[in-house]
């Protein structure tokens, strides 16, 4: 080989030089393709969040404003308990009593606000969960306190003190409070 050939050999364009940046180039798009890919999966698994995050607070504030609505109720059974166990006559009649109870128990059921928080429970992420799971038991905390006073034998002390079920309608928007809170930080954290 002369040194005229040696000198043409080295720098031909085709040589290692150009298969590297072949791969780099290749590596490039690659690295691009998976960040698309990606960044739609991304996306769809926020939106999917999104939507069982605004189910659990429109079943959560549903159910806030169906027992808010009875508490003046419940307040009316439990004061009507004591006036009968202090030997006092009653302020409302035995049906109007009924229909308080009826009142209560339609309000008293937490199952829409349980089936949406076990969809954000299997959306995530956990801290997120565990908000919801809070909502969720905090609702049927609220439901057992509500249905005991439905349930108080009228011949008894009433089971439930006067100002518990208010405390266990607070601990709910409460509950609901942080869970909004919560889940509006995952969304907007990037």
């Amino acid at each position: 080989m002369t040194a005229a050939t040696h000198w043409r050999t080295a720098t031909t364009p085709t040589g290692p030089i150009t298969g590297i940046g072949g791969t780099a180039a290749v590596v490039a798009a690659s690295k691009t393709a998976r960040s698309a890919y990606l960044g739609s999966l991304d996306s769809l698994r926020r939106t999917a969040q999104r939507e069982v995050y605004a189910e659990l607070l429109k079943a959560a504030h549903t159910y806030e404003a169906t027992t808010g609505a009875v508490l003046e109720s419940v307040g009316i059974l439990l004061d009507g308990l004591l006036s009968k166990q202090e030997g006092l006559p009653r302020r409302h009649s035995s049906s109007e009593r009924s229909a308080f109870r009826r009142a209560i128990s339609s309000a008293a059921d937490p199952e829409p606000v349980a089936a949406a928080a076990r969809q954000v429970e299997l959306e995530g992420p956990s801290r997120v969960a565990a908000a919801a799971r809070n909502v969720r038991a905090t609702a049927q905390q609220l439901s057992t306190t509500l249905n005991s006073i439905e349930d108080t034998d009228e011949s008894l002390r009433p089971a439930t003190p006067a100002d518990l079920p208010r405390e266990h309608f607070e601990l709910l928007k409460s509950a609901i409070s942080t869970f909004a809170e919560t889940a509006r930080k995952h969304l907007n954290h990037r």
